[in-house]
């Protein structure tokens, strides 16, 4: 379905180009402007490019932090959103969360409904607002075991 491989310095362009891309209309209702990342700012080192057929279709952002992991980006080109890749993109940070026995974090801006209501549907909660951000988590997932329990005879 996708490859995934860490983000390099010349990957930076298309980082920028990328989050101008789903980002800026967002910031523009949130704040009535939008003012791109310098390229310098990209934290390639917890960024991993996302391919699909040898192509740069996104990139996800994961950063360890005390307690959680941090969702920071997941950012996929127009035309490869609603095709399910955000979705298992999710659940691959999710399930690396879990094997740390950690719970993921991310925020999104209020402008962002579609971000918010993609969210949800992934089954995060809530858990903070500001003025400009909501604040979600994805609780621990715990490693699946047999449901089944003996009754006692």
């Amino acid at each position: 379905m996708y490859e995934l491989r860490p983000a390099l310095p010349d990957d930076a362009p298309f980082l920028a180009a990328l989050e101008a891309e789903v980002m800026e209309a967002h910031a523009r209702a949130q704040w009535g402007s939008f003012h791109p990342a310098d390229l310098s700012a990209f934290d390639l080192s917890n960024t991993r490019l996302v391919h699909v057929a040898g192509k740069r279709i996104g990139y996800v952002t994961v950063e360890r932090e005390v307690g959680h992991l941090r969702l920071r980006k997941l950012y996929l080109t127009a035309s490869h959103q609603r095709q399910g890749f955000g979705g298992a993109l999710l659940a691959m940070v999710r399930a690396e969360a879990a094997a740390q026995g950690l719970p993921v974090r991310l925020s999104v801006l209020r402008a962002n409904t579609r971000a918010l209501a993609f969210y949800r549907r992934e089954g995060l909660v809530v858990t903070d607002t500001t003025p400009d951000r909501i604040f979600l988590e994805a609780p621990l997932q715990m490693a699946r075991t047999d449901d089944r329990t003996e009754s006692a005879a």
